[in-house]
């Protein structure tokens, strides 16, 4: 396969101008009729086809309140904000126009009838409910047209209705376009008929106006926010009225400064009562004390001794004694056992008492009297019972009023929780009915804007009535005809060309079969041996079979033994391997150095006779099978030295003479007798005695039909001939057709 893929690029490079015109030339009447038949069908649509006319218009797409507002029944809650591009809200639009259900209510409004018949309808601009009025007109069917009526014939589509096809029709007519870094949109409408096409285009804005509307609303919103405003605001209003009567039961205006006061009352009261606990332990300790003193305290005290000079300072000394116990009981109610105060007065008292002890009495004389410091000691416990017992009431009142502000708290946070909640309630219902009110303001907005039918699209443009068809367009359309018929008909010639596999040229036959060209006959009218006593053939006709004998005489494929006994023989029948025999035979007995055989060796279609009014018996089958006498079967031709022998009608056939040693022993004597024998062979596909035949001869010629015997026939039939054993010396290609002119030719 590689080794074919290489062949066709090298033949492809080989390829010249020369190989270029040859196409042309060849294949000149399919490239002509091509032509001709673009350029008429192009001229038959464009002067009789329909005419389309197109209405336009335009509109503009601004960014209006539909594209920034949100829509009122959107769901609550943060709304985080969306940006439209330009080229959002134009794709938008696109997608509205372009609707199914837009297209079917201008259908439904125009009517199908009118739209499926324009040719013989003609809308007014007053009657677009599908009043017509009747014209005679004329038109050739579209290609399109007829290949939809015979589909609907041959049963290849689904039927459908006037309304679908309507529908289908005025989508396919129908364009839209966006100009570019603009907010323009381009709708464009095509009909057979002008006010058709505005009529439907008008309908098309019109509906497109209506549903842009529709769609950028919410149905019944006005009501629903209206509805839903009222139940709130009833809600409110109760919720308040309830929230005023718990805040007037429990006494409450203020929960968060009444919370706070009673909270700093409680604060305050318990600071007080464990500080007044404090002091109530102190006295309570103080007046134990003071008991214990008072009883360790004698009540009478020698006041007077007249001993000898009385000891001031000793008194002074116990005196001050007993105010240092007494502060002794003070401190370690105060204190614990073992704090620095304690420890130091005990130390002052036991040095106080240790100098006592030294001091030395010397008093005679005793006067008792009541004790000072027993009388100190009980006027101060009788100062702190006192005070003890105004601890204790002071401790009952405020723990009284502790208790009354933890009741007024508890009563508080009751009541608090109720009127949070309610208040909590009242926020909720008053936020949505804020929302709601602001939707509602919104949606009464949005209906006042669709009731009077305003948008943020803008006919720039309305449909236009069109003077002019826009197709066909005559000059284009006959233009791109002869393109095309150009164009058309050379790629049907190199197209014939690629899909034709004969041999056409000798270098071609040479490179399919690896065969040399013994010669290349030229076609003619005239190519054969005439009955009359001159061979009468064209000249370049007899220049070939001149090379032809030279290539012969000179030895074939180098050899330089020449080929007495020579087979002409072809692929197929009608190649004209007996006109190429008989010609070649006359070619070799002109010179008259010896006389030539002419053995027509094809019983079923002997044209050698024919070509020279010979006798058809006896002949070659005669002479091996009966063994009658070769030269009483051999007749002289009108042509000098040439004897034709025919096949012969002996019983039996060739086939079956074709093992006996008998026709090889006739071959061999003619040989002797001749100087040269060729013998005019069925072709290989006709006869299966041929390559056996051929086996016996000294080679082959096979003769091939320019532009018609495809090169893998040939190839096959020389493949056979080889495992035949038989010698083939080349390749005669006839009636080779020189398609170039020859002034031409004679240019390149």
């Amino acid at each position: 396969m590689s080794d074919e893929i290489i062949e066709v690029e090298q033949r492809f490079q080989e390829r010249s101008l020369r190989d270029l015109y040859y196409i042309f030339f060849r294949h000149r009447w399919k490239i002509i009729l091509f032509f001709l038949a673009a350029v008429v069908f192009t001229a038959v649509i464009t002067f009789y086809g329909t005419e389309v006319y197109r209405s336009e218009a335009k509109l503009l797409v601004r960014v209006g309140r539909e594209t920034v507002t949100l829509d009122p029944t959107a769901a609550t809650g943060a709304i985080l904000p969306v940006t439209q591009t330009r080229r959002d809200v134009v794709n938008t639009e696109l997608e509205i126009l372009k609707s199914r259900e837009l297209v079917e209510k201008v259908v439904d409004a125009i009517g199908a009838e009118a739209l499926l018949k324009p040719a013989e309808r003609d809308l007014s601009v007053e009657g677009g409910s599908g009043e017509a009025v009747s014209k005679t007109k004329k038109q050739v069917p579209t290609p399109g047209r007829l290949l939809r009526s015979l589909f609907k014939r041959w049963g290849l589509t689904t039927p459908l209705s006037d309304r679908d096809n309507a529908v289908f029709t005025v989508v396919g007519n129908l364009d839209i376009k966006v100009q570019r870094d603009s907010s323009i949109v381009g709708v464009s409408y095509e009909a057979q008929s002008p006010k058709l096409a505005q009529i439907v285009l008008s309908k098309l804005v019109d509906v497109y106006l209506e549903e842009h509307i529709a769609a950028h609303q919410t149905p019944g919103s006005y009501q629903f926010f209206t509805q839903q405003a009222d139940h709130l605001r009833a809600k409110l209003t109760q919720l308040e009225a309830e929230l005023r009567k718990l805040m007037n039961e429990t006494g409450i205006s203020s929960l968060e400064e009444q919370q706070r006061g009673v909270l700093d009352r409680i604060s305050t009261l318990k600071t007080e009562i464990g500080s007044t606990e404090a002091a109530l332990a102190a006295s309570r300790a103080r007046a134990q004390v003071l008991q214990k003193t008072l009883a360790d305290t004698p009540e009478l005290v020698v006041t007077e001794a007249t001993v000898g000079l009385p000891n001031a300072a000793l008194d002074t000394m116990r005196a001050r004694l007993y105010e240092m116990q007494l502060q002794e009981q003070d401190l370690v109610s105060k204190f614990e056992q073992g704090s620095r105060q304690v420890q130091e007065i005990r130390r002052q008292i036991a040095a106080a008492q240790a100098l006592l002890e030294k001091e030395k009495q010397e008093r005679a004389t005793l006067t008792k009297g009541l004790s000072t410091a027993y009388e100190h000691v009980r006027s101060t416990l009788f100062t702190e019972q006192a005070t003890l017992s105004s601890l204790q009431a002071q401790i009952e009142a405020l723990r009284k009023g502790l208790s009354d502000a933890q009741t007024e708290l508890r009563v508080l946070n009751d009541g608090g929780l109720r009127i949070t909640a309610l208040t909590r309630e009242i926020d909720i219902q008053e936020a949505n009915y804020r929302k709601y009110s602001d939707n509602l303001e919104q949606a009464r907005i949005d209906h006042a804007l669709e009731q009077g039918k305003i948008s943020n699209i803008n006919v720039v443009q309305s449909a236009t009535l069109p003077i002019l068809p826009v197709r066909p367009r005559k000059t284009l359309n006959l233009l791109l005809g002869l393109l095309v018929g150009v164009i058309g008909g050379v790629g049907l010639a190199f197209y014939s060309e690629h899909l034709d596999h004969s041999i056409k040229t000798p270098e071609e036959a040479e490179q399919r079969l690896h065969l040399p060209t013994l010669a290349c006959i030229p076609r003619v009218r005239a190519n054969r041996v005439s009955a009359a006593a001159d061979w009468n053939i064209p000249a370049r006709v007899r220049e070939q079979y001149e090379a032809f004998k030279q290539q012969l005489l000179l030895g074939c494929k180098g050899s330089r033994k020449v080929p007495r006994v020579l087979a002409i023989t072809g692929s197929h029948r009608d190649e004209g391997a007996s006109t190429v025999a008989a010609n070649l035979a006359a070619v070799l007995a002109r010179p008259g150095d010896g006389d030539v055989l002419l053995i027509d060796a094809n019983p079923g279609h002997p044209s050698v006779h024919q070509m020279f009014q010979a006798k058809l018996s006896p002949g070659l089958a005669d002479i091996v099978a009966n063994g009658q006498n070769g030269e009483a079967a051999i007749v002289s031709s009108p042509v000098q030295n040439l004897h034709i022998l025919a096949a012969g009608t002996a019983d039996g056939n060739l086939s079956e003479m074709l093992d006996s040693d008998g026709l090889r022993e006739v071959i061999n004597s003619m040989k002797k007798n001749y100087r040269f024998v060729v013998i005019d062979l069925p072709a290989v596909n006709e006869a299966s005695w041929t390559l056996r035949l051929a086996g016996l001869c000294d080679g082959v010629g096979l003769v091939v039909e320019a532009e018609r015997s495809r090169w893998e026939v040939v190839q096959r039939t020389k493949e056979q001939l080889a495992k035949s054993n038989a010698h083939v010396l080349g390749v005669v290609i006839n009636k080779r057709r020189y398609h170039i002119p020859g002034w031409l030719y004679r240019t390149l």
